[in-house]
């Protein structure tokens, strides 16, 4: 896996690896957006692995002393995010992640890095 100078989004790309998602991309977005600086955002397959990667990534950043401030999505599991105040992590499904392109929305944002 890519490595980057932040250790909280290292976790997050580790277990987004080890999870089997699809499309990371990490953009920051510090220059667009006044409530946060960078989106991690990413796909998966299914409503259970959608579920898998937040859960797993919400333990593995606790451990790591980081705290969430607000999870939304859960319910339905079809776009899942998780606010940690200095970085959101967005998990769609694919068809709500072709629907929303939220990369796109943000497209004036720099890309630091894009797994496919």
């Amino acid at each position: 896996m890519l490595k980057i100078n932040n250790p909280a989004v290292e976790s997050i790309l580790d277990v987004a690896d080890a999870k089997q998602a699809s499309d990371i991309i990490v953009l920051d977005v510090s220059n667009e957006c006044d409530f946060t600086d960078l989106f991690i955002i990413m796909s998966a397959e299914t409503k259970r692995q959608i579920k898998s990667i937040v859960n797993e990534l919400i333990s593995e950043l606790k451990l790591e002393g980081y705290e969430k401030i607000r999870v939304d999505g859960n319910d339905n599991l079809e776009w899942v995010v998780v606010d940690y105040g200095d970085f959101i992590v967005h998990v769609f499904d694919e068809q709500n992640r072709e629907k929303y392109l939220l990369e796109h929305v943000w497209g004036n944002s720099k890309q630091i890095i894009r797994i496919h």
